[in-house]
């Protein structure tokens, strides 16, 4: 088993916060029971080779987030089974990219002013060719109210300039579903967990590095791309579900 102060060495965020996340997981993850007393400092202290003070944070962390109570004389019990995870998951399929877009507010960050070229390296494998310039977008996406994603998107610009401001006011791929005599031929994405950087982490709501997950993902007609984007959601979006035992196409 890993030594604990190894595995909290590796981290130059805060011990307490650090163990304000374990613990964290513990209540999430069933491990320490709604209504359940938790370890006491003093073991919490010796199991993690922690002064008594770091670990009093980590507890008051949890406190603050309504997560644990301290009874005087009694101990500290999980208060509640941590935070609400938030219902909508990640589309994977055309058809689902479009009934979540549906779902979406969308707030313009930027617009270019002109046409743009697509960027080089899409990041992902694409047999389609490029259009003649694109349309670009920066918005972020909120469900809810709450911050959904954020991401960059390329239009191409002949599609764009027949609904700009659907395109401006919502999500890309429900305006494009819904083009007459536009029939999407291929669409690709690939989804990886990278670090949040300062536009994302703001728009977000999350600490800049904090794991997020990168879509990129693309559509072509008549194999020109006329829609590539990449966008960065919360990981706890991330929720794939599969039958393994589902017959291949």
């Amino acid at each position: 088993m890993l030594d604990a102060t190894v595995l909290l060495s590796r981290s130059r965020e805060p011990v307490y916060l650090q163990l304000a996340t374990i613990f964290r997981r513990q209540i999430e993850s069933g491990a320490w029971r709604l209504g359940e007393r938790i370890p006491s400092l003093d073991v919490l202290c010796r199991q993690y080779g922690v002064a008594r003070m770091t670990m009093h944070h980590a507890i008051s962390q949890l406190d603050a987030e309504g997560l644990v109570a301290r009874s005087r004389g009694r101990g500290t019990f999980v208060k509640a089974a941590g935070r609400e995870r938030r219902q909508l998951s990640l589309p994977v399929s055309w058809d689902q990219a479009v009934a979540v877009g549906d779902q979406l507010s969308t707030e313009a960050m930027v617009e270019s002013t002109a046409d743009v070229a697509l960027p080089q390296d899409l990041g992902m494998p694409c047999e389609g060719q490029s259009a003649p310039a694109y349309h670009f977008l920066r918005r972020a996406h909120r469900s809810a109210g709450r911050p959904f994603a954020v991401g960059e998107v390329y239009i191409a610009a002949d599609v764009f300039a027949r609904e700009p401001e659907a395109f401006r006011q919502g999500a890309s791929v429900p305006v494009l579903d819904r083009f007459p005599g536009l029939k999407v031929s291929a669409a690709r994405q690939r989804l990886s967990i990278v670090a949040a950087g300062a536009q994302s982490a703001g728009a977000l709501e999350l600490a800049v590095g904090a794991p997020v997950a990168e879509l990129r993902r693309f559509a072509c007609v008549d194999n020109v791309i006329v829609y590539y984007a990449r966008i960065e959601f919360p990981t706890e979006y991330v929720c794939l579900d599969f039958d393994l035992l589902a017959p291949h196409s």
